[in-house]
């Protein structure tokens, strides 16, 4: 009965997926629009300030993890 129930899950799993396929708009091939002058707004967030911090945690996190995987070999001889 399972490999039945696999089967059906996957045709209709396709099915939908085909459906979602064949309803999608059409895109409409055109040429991006000219670059301006102008910087595009965005969020001013100041990672380059703090990336020493952001380091040194992924130093410390990659001692702790190499520290214990140490452990759990030496516990398991």
């Amino acid at each position: 009965m399972r490999p039945q129930i696999v089967k059906i899950y996957t045709c209709v799993l396709c099915l939908f997926a085909s459906t979602t396929l064949f309803a999608a708009p059409q895109q409409v091939a055109t040429e991006p629009p000219p670059p301006t002058l102008e910087r595009t707004p965005g969020p001013e967030l100041p990672i380059d300030s703090s990336i020493f911090i952001l380091v040194a945690v992924a130093i410390i996190f990659g001692v702790y993890v190499a520290y214990r995987r140490h452990l759990a070999t030496n516990a398991a001889q």
